[in-house]
């Protein structure tokens, strides 16, 4: 899964496409002429207070889905999320 920057969101997918169709229907703004690929090893900062990595939150992200799946709950593991929202 890779980030991109959509307008001030960071918003994590498996492909462009994803992203572009998740910013659509979750935020419902038109899309940006330019979208960024973020670095996994760009830092963020968390609600909690943490500075960890994009990487880092999308493992998170991942290893709490993959809990959900051996719980027996269905969970698409490459549904696309939002890290990052504007302040």
């Amino acid at each position: 899964m890779k980030a991109y920057r959509i307008n001030n969101y960071i918003i994590v997918a498996d492909m462009l496409e994803d992203a572009k169709a998740f910013f659509k229907h979750e935020i419902g703004d038109s899309l940006p002429s330019i979208i960024e690929e973020m670095n996994p090893q760009d830092e963020i900062s968390c609600d909690d207070g943490r500075t960890i990595t994009i990487k880092e939150f999308i493992n998170e992200v991942l290893d709490s889905r993959q809990q959900w799946l051996r719980m027996g709950v269905p969970c698409d593991m490459l549904t696309p999320f939002i890290i990052k929202k504007p302040s």
